[in-house]
């Protein structure tokens, strides 16, 4: 995940440049997946945690703990958080909670994110404050089921 990270910082440089943003991130562990797939989840995860951030400049950092059967690698954020009644909503395709005017996308992005952490056996969610930010956070298992996929 590490090198996933790094990557993902690299092709965001242009929005983190643009936006004053400071992503950071803790040791991470070596996981085994589809390393396309990891990207384009760290990729949205990390482009909204500097896209919905007001007031301030962006600040991600991405941290893990390992569990007994899973990794559990967070995405905190610093942006405007997500009210807990739409916790659930987010991950829905095409749902948004704000207008194309206020912030631009297609509303696909979380569930992507959603799929993917689904399609190598784990689980994704959120923790959020209003106005202090969130926390996405989601597991992998040790030994993915995409790991044995050819």
């Amino acid at each position: 995940m590490h090198d996933v990270a790094e990557e993902v910082i690299h092709l965001l440089d242009a929005a983190i440049v643009e936006r004053g943003a400071r992503v950071t991130a803790n040791a991470l562990p070596e996981i085994h997946g589809d390393r396309t797939q990891l990207v384009q989840l760290l990729l949205n995860l990390i482009g909204n945690g500097i896209k919905y951030c007001r007031d301030r400049s962006p600040f991600v950092h991405i941290s893990a703990t390992r569990g007994e059967r899973e990794w559990v690698i967070s995405v905190a954020d610093n942006g405007i958080g997500i009210e807990e009644k739409h916790h659930d909503k987010v991950f829905e395709v095409f749902k948004r909670l704000h207008t194309q005017k206020e912030y631009s996308g297609t509303g696909i992005g979380l569930s992507v994110c959603r799929r993917v952490v689904e399609r190598h056996g784990g689980k994704i969610w959120i923790t959020s404050v209003v106005g202090e930010g969130s926390t996405f956070k989601f597991s992998i298992p040790h030994t993915s089921p995409e790991s044995s996929r050819t």
